[in-house]
């Protein structure tokens, strides 16, 4: 499905791959109505859909649709979900009573309705009927289905006020399921050989890979999320409307807030891979503060956990769903061209595979559980019946804490996401990037990932070294023409600060010896800690042991490009790189200050030492292969006022001489600190 697609009614769509989990619900209330045991109509829901849904997809039409591995698979699990049930009704279900075929009855009608739904929708939605002709068939739907229902529901012994309250839950049911994103409808076409050429290419791209496992998990696990909320909804709701207002409350009402939530602003401008990591998070935790809670029985801490699952779960299905266009996008990358309709119909049927999926693993846990936690007597299995196990929510905790493994995994930051966009928009154009394109190949194609573990650093420092930005305004970032942002160095304060703090993408300099653990200990050993007398031994132990590799993994997590200041030719190899990141659209930062001409040979606390020139060959090497002049952006961190200046930024003059420039700009930019720092007048810009 594309994005424009599901945009269309963002508010069902998200969300509503439960659609027809709400008339599992409703067998699960008729069930605890008739014979009080709310888990086998969910049982015999779940596994009538799920034999219903395989044998609709093994049709010989569907056939080429799916790999053989697939049928065989799906083949394999409905036989033994049939042993199962076999031997679960056979042995310890009372079939002589009619109140058991009553709600087989009941069950077989809701099996049945989503399929008719389908097929009506979908063929609505193919010859583009009126609203009207489809509101027709909807309600034609469903009085067909009500009237062997009402029969079923009258003959039992139920009293009038409970058959009109189920009556009203059926309709309410079939409102909410009638507009399921999975469906497939009966012009699917199976897939060429070209198709399938063309789907093996993309599915090479690791991104995509990861993107799709991401969604397969994702979706299976709001099927066992919500198969647990109405479970245990409907067996601790004594009362027929309230229990269905709280599952309302639970699902739908609660996709509607996160929903709203997504819509705002800041939701909008906000990274997709956080967002989703922030829907993730909020869902495992809900599950553990449900199972938390599960010993108060009834508790609204229970149902508010329960409506929490559901807003981490629309969140994630939201976010997924706004990366759609991404994904696409890195298909097109992947294969050279624009694909054609084969990966949107490949989509759909992933989600259908992942949604059966997820119902099949909640009816194995709802089968076991019976099966495995009573014992021999009658009364045991009324007792299992009856209860709640806290073990349901195993099902649903394994699927999400696979979606997060896979989300970890996921490679792509909202700066790889914006350099593809970038990228495919030049190609569309006519042009290419080659810096670009082979960026783009090492985290679309190959297999790579994000470090998570500088980010965490990052963001466990951030509080404890609080400083104020200021100056923000003076950068206005042009997308086509990266900036080198300049720094004072401060010992190490400066390079930690501006790490921390600095709101743009950027690729710094770093020292080659700070990239190699033996270069490591040295260079702290005999700078930083030099006049340490006293515990030397044990400080070089521990720095050779921990200190240093663990400097060495940061260097290498931020991307860092080294820099040879005592080799020449290795030197170029430094400009080559970094031109080649700017071309690819990096921001460079960089600590231009030469601690040898102060005083005592050491970088300054206050105010800024004289700089190396060297770094301005930046500006005119990317000049001469891109036509392009970078913009010079001075910042200051002051250390005494906790705070990081960014000044005004200066761009390179490509029409004067090459020295005069690099004289011209070493001493706007540090003059520009110094002006910042309180020190010294600016000179103004040329």
């Amino acid at each position: 499905m594309r994005q424009h697609e599901m945009e269309a009614n963002p508010s069902v769509r998200a969300f509503l791959t439960i659609g027809t989990l709400y008339s599992c619900f409703f067998c699960m209330l008729t069930s605890n109505a008739l014979l009080s045991m709310p888990i086998l109509g969910g049982a015999l829901y779940l596994a009538g859909l799920t034999a219903l849904r395989l044998g609709v997809m093994l049709l010989p039409a569907r056939e080429n649709l799916l790999p053989k591995a697939f049928r065989r698979g799906f083949a394999a699990i409905l036989i033994f979900l049939l042993i199962l049930l076999f031997f679960y009704l056979i042995y310890y279900i009372p079939l002589n009573t009619t109140d058991f075929w009553r709600l087989a009855g009941i069950v077989f009608c809701l099996t049945l309705r989503p399929v008719f739904a389908w097929y009506f929708m979908d063929k609505g939605l193919i010859s583009q009927k009126k609203t009207g002709n489809s509101l027709l068939c909807f309600l034609f739907l469903q009085v067909l289905f009500l009237l062997p229902l009402l029969l079923l529901l009258l003959s039992s012994p139920l009293s009038r006020g409970a058959v009109w309250a189920l009556i009203g839950g059926y309709l309410l049911c079939g409102v909410l399921e009638s507009f399921p994103p999975d469906r497939m409808h009966e012009r699917t076409r199976a897939f060429s050989r070209e198709d399938r050429t063309e789907l093996e290419a993309i599915r090479g791209a690791h991104a995509y890979k990861m993107y799709k496992f991401m969604m397969l998990f994702v979706i299976a696990g709001v099927q066992a999320t919500q198969v647990l909320c109405f479970t245990y909804i409907a067996m601790t709701a004594s009362v027929l409307i309230p229990c269905m207002g709280i599952a309302l409350l639970c699902t739908f009402a609660a996709s509607l807030a996160a929903e709203a939530v997504l819509r705002g602003k800041a939701a909008r401008e906000t990274d997709p891979n956080f967002l989703l990591m922030i829907g993730l998070a909020m869902w495992m935790c809900a599950l553990v503060l449900f199972v938390i809670f599960l010993n108060t029985p009834g508790s609204v801490f229970s149902y508010i956990s329960l409506a929490l699952c559901t807003a981490g779960a629309t969140v994630c299905a939201r976010v997924l769903i706004r990366m759609e266009d991404d994904m696409r996008r890195a298909a097109s990358f992947t294969v050279g061209h624009e694909p054609g309709d084969a990966i949107d119909r490949a989509q759909k049927l992933r989600i259908l595979l992942s949604s059966l999926g997820g119902q099949i693993v909640s009816l194995i846990g709802l089968t076991l559980i019976c099966l495995f936690t009573a014992q021999d007597s009658p009364k045991d299995w009324d007792t299992v019946f009856r209860s709640f196990s806290p073990f349901l929510t195993l099902p649903a905790l394994i699927l999400v804490g696979l979606a997060i493994v896979f989300t970890v995994k996921f490679p792509l930051t909202c700066q790889h996401l914006e350099k593809l966009r970038r990228y495919m928009e030049i190609r569309e154009s006519g042009g290419e990037n080659v810096p670009l394109r082979e960026q783009l190949e090492r985290v679309v194609v190959q297999k790579s990932m994000k470090r998570y573990g500088i980010k965490a650093i990052i963001w466990i420092l951030t509080p404890l070294c609080y400083h104020r930005v200021r100056g923000k305004e003076n950068v206005r970032l042009d997308k086509d023409i990266p900036c080198v942002f300049v720094c004072n160095h401060g010992e190490i304060y400066g390079p930690v600060v501006a790490t921390l703090y600095v709101p743009f993408w950027f690729r710094p300099w770093v020292a080659y010896e700070m990239t190699d653990k033996n270069e490591i200990l040295d260079r702290t050993m005999n700078g930083v800690f030099q006049n340490v007398k006293r515990g030397r031994k044990l400080l070089n132990a521990i720095m050779g042991k921990l200190g240093a590799p663990f400097l060495a993994w940061i260097m290498k997590s931020v991307n860092c490009i080294p820099v040879y200041h005592d080799n020449p030719r290795k030197l170029m190899q430094t400009f080559r790189e970094t031109v080649t990141s700017m071309q690819a659209g990096d921001n460079i930062l960089l600590f231009p200050e030469n601690a040898e001409t102060s005083a005592d040979h050491r970088y300054m606390r206050e105010g800024v030492s004289e700089f190396f020139t060297g770094f301005t060959m930046i500006g005119q090497m990317y000049s001469s292969k891109t036509g392009k002049c970078p913009l010079f952006i001075p910042i200051y961190a002051n250390k005494r006022k906790r705070t990081i200046t960014f000044g005004v930024p200066t761009r390179y003059n490509a029409q004067i001489s090459a020295n005069e420039e690099k004289e011209r700009l070493c001493a706007y930019l540090r003059d520009e600190m110094l002006r910042i720092a309180g020190i010294t007048e600016a000179k103004p810009a040329q």
